[in-house]
């Protein structure tokens, strides 16, 4: 596979963070690269107990509206829950990991020492019976091969119970010239390395709101990391930056959400029904800037949003996506002008933000 223009900025931040392992809990690595690119594009920047990154570039005025965006830094991954006598690994998944994909994948286990790679065993072919080839073998009942052959050389590797392990993979193009780029963990690496973005174009200038950039963790078991951070944040309005699950593939057929048709702008998910005054203020920055948008109605997804609703007594929220392919593999894929798109969407809404009517409806 080649490697993808890096001369965008939101491809420079998004093939930096895809480089670390950080399932849910276990956000460490992505946390300090995240603070790495943030703290100089920000006016003040913390790292909460949770473990969210919370990074604030103010307005140019006093008085100004706030706008809150958040993107998890988190992605689907394992523990290792038991090292076996002949060395091998088995695992707990953490997050919506699919059973189907996961024999003969590579994964990062993180030790306390460095990463190490693995593999997810499978019997092989020449030894699968009818049954095995009809069958799907449970995450519970599987193993990683790290070429230990023994618990104690396991030990020697630095190998402990309760040790994160991850997709292995690289930010790359499909084909040559697509646009279409593959990874581990897009979701929502993606969505970080866009906030960052949205950051960097307000280096030499004040944004026309207060912008709160939080990359939050946990988000993939449950939107823990935001729910916490929603019990004391203040804002006048809310948005989740994510991805979302494309269907346009021909396994599916449906065509609903489709790459390259531009971000999304959030309907319904199992987590929110988006304000209508957000949504509305989102359509018509889209419409204004002449970015293109689809419409997203999607119970099977939830996202950040779904716990910043209820941030102080209840604030406007809505949610911007990207279109993703594979959504909770190793070979996830997004367009590129989608993500970028979706930056110039959420600075097209924050240039409004300053007149929009957030009301739920005029009284």
């Amino acid at each position: 596979m080649t490697s993808p223009d890096l001369s965008s900025p939101v491809l420079r931040y998004l093939r930096h963070l895809v480089e670390v392992t950080g399932p849910s809990g276990s956000e460490e690595d992505v946390v300090a690269r995240v603070v790495e690119a943030a703290r100089p594009l920000s006016d003040s920047l913390r790292v909460d107990a949770f473990g969210n990154v919370i990074a604030i570039k103010n307005a140019g005025q006093d008085g100004a509206r706030t706008c809150l965006i958040s993107a998890h830094m988190d992605e689907i991954g394992f523990r290792i829950a038991q090292i076996e006598r002949d060395g091998f690994l088995r695992l707990e998944k953490v997050g919506g990991l699919d059973d189907r994909i996961l024999p003969a994948q590579r994964v990062w286990i993180r030790t306390e020492r460095g990463r190490i790679l693995g593999v997810i065993g499978t019997k092989s072919a020449h030894l699968l019976t009818d049954a095995d080839r009809s069958s799907v073998t449970p995450a519970h009942a599987l193993y990683v091969d790290i070429g230990a052959s023994s618990a104690q050389q396991a030990g020697a590797m630095g190998v402990v119970v309760g040790d994160p392990a991850g997709f292995v993979g690289e930010l790359s193009e499909l084909g040559a010239g697509s646009g279409r780029l593959t990874a581990h963990a897009l979701d929502d690496r993606a969505g970080c390395a866009a906030l960052l973005a949205l950051l960097e174009g307000y280096a030499a200038e004040a944004p026309p709101v207060n912008v709160i950039a939080v990359f939050s963790v946990q988000e993939e078991v449950g939107l823990r990391g935001v729910s916490a951070l929603a019990r004391t944040i203040q804002t006048d309005v809310a948005l989740a930056l994510d991805m979302t699950a494309g269907d346009d593939t021909p396994e599916t057929g449906a065509g609903r959400l489709r790459l390259g048709a531009g971000p999304t702008v959030k309907v319904m998910d199992n987590s929110l029904l988006a304000h209508p005054a957000v949504r509305r203020g989102l359509l018509a920055a889209a419409q204004r800037s002449d970015i293109p948008v689809q419409h997203e109605l999607l119970r099977g997804i939830g996202t950040d949003a779904g716990a910043l609703q209820y941030a102080g007594s209840g604030v406007p929220t809505g949610a911007v996506s990207v279109v993703n392919r594979y959504t909770h593999s190793a070979v996830e894929v997004l367009d590129q002008r989608d993500l970028e798109r979706a930056v110039a969407l959420l600075r097209s809404f924050l240039e409004d933000l300053p007149a929009l009517d957030l009301r739920f409806i005029a009284l």
